[in-house]
C-alpha cells in the first residue's frame, strides 16, 4: 500500500511539473512585460500550491485530515495563506508556508514556522529555461542560522515554479502566479 502511495505521489509531482512547464502561447505584449520584469528585477510570485517531500509523517498528517480540504500529502492548496516570493532590485524576500520535517537543529519559534528570508542573494544568476520559454533564476541566501538555495522557473504566461532547499528542512516546491511587484499601500 505504501508503494502505491509513493508511486501516486511521484506521478502527481511529474504531472504537475509538466503542467507548469508547458509552453503556452504568450502574446508579444506579455513577453515584453516579462522581459521588463526580469531586466528590472521587480516581480512577485504569489504561491498557490505547495509540494512538500511526501514523507511518512506527512502522509500520517494527511491521513488524519489535518491538511486543507482537497489537499494531499504531496500537493497542498495554499492559495489563502498569502505566501509570496519577491524580488525588488537587488533584494529578495519570501514568506512561504512550510509543510515538512525539520532535519537539523536550530531554534524553534512557533510564530515563524514557514520559510522566511530577506536580504541580498548570493550567486544570483538568470538563464533561459531548458525549453527556452522563460527564465531560470538561481541564488543562495542565509537567514538567521538557516541557509536556503532557491531555484525559480519564471514564464511569460504568468506562471512560476519555485524550489527551496534548506540546510535544516526537507525540500519544498511551490507553484504560483508571477506578476510585476506593486507595493501595497
Amino acid at each position: 500500500m505504501k508503494s502505491i502511495i509513493k508511486i501516486g505521489a511521484y506521478a502527481l509531482l511529474l504531472f504537475s511539473m509538466a503542467c507548469v512547464s508547458t509552453k503556452s502561447r504568450a502574446t508579444p505584449e506579455e513577453i515584453a512585460a516579462f522581459d521588463k520584469m526580469i531586466d528590472h528585477k521587480h516581480f512577485e510570485i504569489k504561491a498557490l500550491l505547495a509540494q512538500p517531500l511526501a514523507t511518512q509523517s506527512l502522509n500520517s498528517i494527511a491521513n488524519a485530515g489535518l491538511l486543507p480540504p482537497g489537499s494531499t500529502a504531496s500537493l497542498i492548496d495554499i492559495s489563502g495563506t498569502g505566501g509570496y516570493f519577491r524580488m525588488v532590485g537587488d533584494s529578495v524576500m519570501a514568506d512561504l508556508p512550510f509543510y515538512g520535517e525539520r532535519r537539523m537543529g536550530g531554534y524553534y519559534n512557533q510564530n515563524k514556522t514557514g520559510i522566511q528570508f530577506e536580504g541580498i542573494p548570493v550567486e544570483l544568476s538568470f538563464s533561459p529555461t531548458k525549453n527556452g520559454a522563460g527564465q531560470t533564476m538561481r541564488f543562495t541566501i542565509d537567514h538567521e542560522s538557516e541557509g536556503f538555495q532557491v531555484i525559480a522557473q519564471l514564464y511569460p504566461n504568468g506562471k512560476a515554479r519555485l524550489t527551496v532547499s534548506s540546510t535544516h528542512r526537507t525540500n519544498m516546491w511551490y507553484q504560483g502566479n508571477l506578476s510585476e511587484y506593486k507595493k501595497e499601500e
